[in-house]
């Protein structure tokens, strides 16, 4: 399966954007919309807005941002909507003294599932950068014992690490993601907000990003799982197209890469 994560900054771009993508590039059948405390758009009233898309919408919801039982209303609200799939995170800090931080995801998670677990498939974050690996792991279980229903990760920008981290996560559904980071002003911001380590031989250009692209798509298919491409500050179609003609030249899309 293969998602495509848009950025709520503007509902009606979003939906025409998502639109666009989907009639362009079939192999997408998933939309991710991340929750960005700073935009006037939230992902879950984005959500409501895209159920009409051909595409399996999953709206990312901050646990920190509320209680719980306010976040469970958010569920309920989009579990009545028809919306069967939801990540749950716990979120970056807002940073304006405006700090709520009543949940973490697994506090969440766990009430969640107990109440709205056959209706919704609840998902979890995996963010090997998060601290040491073996302790994202742990985490990770407690999340599954919790009812998770599998991960989506934060970005890899390196095949060795990201091959790691599969095969520790085989037979578990999982979601990797993938992203252009084509500045070094961006590249900046992943070193120093999420402890990104980057390879030696990174290069900061979109051409560099859609051949990684490639390569994690075949390595991701490879491993039986699926990926989720996030063009965060790139035109999406236009890095798509290029990740998709090194994907073809290498022999990396399968016919089942939309499944």
């Amino acid at each position: 399966m293969l998602s495509i994560e848009l950025v709520p900054r503007e509902l009606r771009r979003l939906l025409q954007e998502a639109a666009e993508i989907a009639a362009e590039y079939p192999q997408f059948t998933w939309l991710n919309i991340p929750d960005i405390k700073s935009l006037p758009v939230r992902s879950h009233d984005a959500a409501l807005a895209a159920r009409e898309l051909p595409l399996r919408v999953i709206p990312h919801v901050r646990a920190r941002d509320r209680s719980v039982a306010e976040t469970l209303a958010i569920f309920e609200r989009l579990g009545e909507a028809g919306i069967g799939d939801i990540l749950i995170v716990t979120g970056d800090r807002f940073g304006n003294g405006e700090e709520v931080d009543h949940a973490t995801s697994l506090d969440v998670l766990r009430e969640a599932v107990a109440q709205f677990g056959g209706a919704i498939k609840f998902w979890a974050a995996f963010d090997p950068y998060r601290s040491e690996l073996r302790a994202e792991l742990d985490y990770a279980k407690a999340k599954l014992d919790a009812g998770a229903a599998g991960f989506f990760t934060q970005p890899f920008f390196d095949l060795r690490f990201a091959e790691i981290c599969l095969d520790q996560l085989a037979g578990i559904d999982t979601f990797v993601g993938i992203s252009p980071v084509t500045s070094d002003k961006s590249r900046a911001y992943w070193e120093r907000t999420n402890r990104v380590v980057f390879p030696k031989d990174f290069v900061p250009t979109l051409d560099y990003c859609a051949r990684l692209t490639a390569d994690l798509l075949h390595m991701t298919e490879s491993h039986g799982q699926h990926a989720y491409l996030m063009p965060i500050r790139v035109d999406a179609k236009e890095y798509i197209q290029a990740a998709f003609s090194h994907a073809r030249a290498a022999g990396a899309m399968s016919s089942s890469s939309g499944g």
